[in-house]
This record gives C-alpha cells, sequence and structure tokens, in this order.
C-alpha cells in the first residue's frame, strides 16, 4: 500500500467509529489520530493530500488559514 493509501484507510476507520457525530468531530478525530511519528516527510505529505480529498468527498469542515496580523509598521502612519 502507498502512504495515500494507507492514511485514506486510517481515516476511513476513523470516521466509521463515529458515524453518530458531527462533521466538526470526525474530522478532530481524525486529526488527533494521527497514526505516524512525526509530522515530517513523505508520509505527512501524503497524509495531508489523502486529508484534504478525504474531507472534501464526505464533506468534513477543513481548516481555513489565519487572517495575517495587521502590520505595525504600515498601520501607524499619520
Amino acid at each position: 500500500m502507498t502512504w495515500y493509501a494507507t492514511a485514506w484507510s486510517h481515516m476511513e476507520t476513523v470516521r466509521t467509529g463515529r458515524a453518530d457525530a458531527e462533521p466538526a468531530a470526525i474530522a478532530k478525530a481524525i486529526d488527533d489520530s494521527y497514526p505516524y511519528s512525526q509530522r515530517s516527510g513523505w508520509a505527512y505529505k501524503a497524509w495531508l493530500d489523502a486529508r484534504r480529498d478525504f474531507f472534501r468527498k464526505y464533506n468534513l469542515p477543513l481548516r481555513r488559514a489565519r487572517k495575517p496580523a495587521p502590520d505595525l509598521l504600515r498601520g501607524a502612519q499619520p
């Protein structure tokens, strides 16, 4: 199995174990159950790709990028 297929299978197992939960709770359970030791390398990249596709397929909430903080130097001009 590829890293992607292994990640997808793991997410499917977690999702079916919590079929009665809300989508946000399922998404949190998947994120908390990351099966590899480090969040780096090919395994992590495959996890992120599988996560993105899995979450879109099952309409689970994807994280949004944080809004950048206001620029302190540009915000205080007279």
